[in-house]
C-alpha cells in the first residue's frame, strides 16, 4: 500500500544505516512529508547545536501521496536547523525526486554526523549505499550528473544535487530543473555540504499500491476538468484563526501544512481555483489512495500538532529572545515559552509527550 514506506537513519561518521517502517502511530499523528520531518528533527537534533556542525540533523522527505496520481511529481522537502537564523528551516524542491524516493521504498532519510570524505547516497529498491564521490574538479553540472548516473542506475537515476555558488553559498536542485527554473536558495544546501554530501541519487521500481485505483483515476480526471468560480476569501479575522491548547495559528498555515504533509505540488489549491476546498480534496485523496478515513477536524488537529512542534523547537533554540517579524508574531499569537512548554496542557493533549525531554528545556 501507499502507506508502507520506511525511514532511514544514516550516521555518516560511522557509515552506518538503520531502516525502519513508518509506524501507524506516526502516520496517525503526522501523516508524512513535512509533518513527520518536523517530528524527526525535534527527536534527533541536539539542543542549540551549531547548524554547520556534525551534530546537526537534516531530513529529506517525500509527502504521503508522492508517486500517486494525486502527486505524480510532488516536491521534496528538506528540513534542518538554519545557519542564518539558528531556527528550523525547510527547503522545497519541485520535481520527480520525491516520487522516485517513494518508489525506492523510503519516505524519509535522516542524516546525522559528517562523512570523512565527499560522499553521495544511492537509494535503490529498499537499499541504501554510501559511496565515495568521484573527483568533480573542473567538471560542469551536466558532466557531474552524467558521471553519477553512470555510476548508479544510468539514465533512469534521479538526482538531488548540491551546487556551490561562491565561497559559503550552496544551492539545492532536482536534476529535472528546466533552464528557466531556479534552484532552491535556502541554506539547507550548506548543511548537507558541511556533512560532505555531494548528492543523493535515487532509482526506484517498487510499486506504490493505492486502495482504490479506479476511484482515484476518476477523481483526478474530474479534478482536472473542474472549472469552478473562485470563492471570495472571508474577511472575518476570527474565522481565519485556529486556536488550540498552545498558541493561535492562521487557517492558511493549517491548509499549507496539510499540503506539505501530503506532498502536493507547489501552487496546488483545493480544487480548480477554490482554496476553500483544501480539506475536502485532501480527505478524498487520502481515502482513495490509502483507505484511511479522516474528517476535517482530524486534518486540522494534525496540522496544528505539526506547527506546534516547529514552534516548540524554535522556542527551545531561542526565538523568544530574538527580534524580528517572526519572533513578534510568535508573541502576538501566544507562542511563548511560559505559555506552551507545559506537559499536561500542551504535550499530553497534542500527543507529543514522547518529545517532552527533548523540548522542555
Amino acid at each position: 500500500m501507499a502507506l508502507y514506506r520506511k525511514i532511514a537513519f544514516i550516521d555518516l561518521a560511522r557509515r552506518h544505516i538503520d531502516t525502519f517502517p513508518v509506524s501507524a502511530d506516526l502516520r496517525d499523528r503526522f501523516l508524512g512529508g513535512a509533518g513527520l520531518a518536523v517530528y524527526l528533527l525535534c527527536r534527533y537534533a541536539p539542543k542549540k547545536c551549531h547548524p554547520l556542525s556534525a551534530e546537526n540533523v537534516c531530513v529529506i522527505s517525500s509527502g504521503l501521496l508522492g508517486g500517486t496520481l494525486s502527486a505524480t511529481q510532488g516536491y521534496t522537502i528538506l528540513t534542518t536547523k538554519s545557519g542564518s537564523t539558528d531556527l528550523m528551516s525547510r527547503a522545497r524542491l519541485n520535481g520527480p525526486f520525491a516520487s522516485e524516493m517513494r518508489q525506492a521504498g523510503f519516505d524519509h532519510i535522516v542524516f546525522k554526523g559528517r562523512a570523512n570524505r565527499p560522499t553521495y547516497l544511492f537509494i535503490h529498491d529498499s537499499h541504501i549505499e554510501l559511496i565515495e564521490a568521484p573527483n568533480f574538479a573542473g567538471k560542469n553540472p551536466i558532466e557531474r550528473r552524467t558521471n553519477l548516473r553512470d555510476a548508479t542506475a544510468g539514465r533512469e537515476t534521479r538526482l538531488l544535487g548540491i551546487k556551490k555558488e561562491g565561497e559559503d553559498r550552496f544551492l539545492l536542485e532536482d536534476d529535472s530543473l528546466s533552464p528557466d527554473d531556479e534552484p532552491e536558495s535556502s541554506d539547507v544546501g550548506a548543511v548537507l555540504a558541511n556533512k560532505n554530501i555531494e548528492a543523493v541519487a535515487c532509482r526506484g521500481t517498487l510499486d506504490i499500491e493505492v486502495k482504490d485505483p479506479e476511484g482515484i483515476i476518476e477523481y483526478e480526471k474530474n479534478y482536472l476538468n473542474r472549472h469552478l468560480d473562485p470563492i471570495t476569501p472571508s474577511n472575518d479575522l476570527e474565522a481565519s484563526i485556529i486556536s488550540g491548547p498552545a498558541g493561535k495559528v492562521e487557517l492558511m498555515e493549517i491548509e499549507e501544512t496539510i499540503k506539505q504533509c501530503l506532498g502536493l505540488p507547489l501552487g496546488t489549491n483545493g480544487g480548480g481555483d477554490v482554496t476553500a476546498s483544501v480539506f475536502a480534496t485532501a480527505l478524498d485523496r487520502i481515502r482513495l489512495n490509502t483507505g484511511v478515513v479522516l474528517n476535517e477536524n482530524d486534518l486540522k488537529d494534525i496540522a496544528y500538532r505539526c506547527i506546534t512542534l516547529e514552534r516548540l523547537y524554535n522556542i527551545r533554540e531561542g526565538i523568544a529572545a530574538q527580534r524580528g517579524r517572526t519572533a513578534e508574531k510568535y508573541r502576538d499569537y501566544g507562542w511563548t515559552r511560559k505559555a506552551v512548554v507545559k506537559k499536561r496542557k500542551v504535550f499530553d493533549r497534542l500527543r507529543i509527550d514522547d518529545l517532552w525531554d527533548q523540548l522542555k528545556a
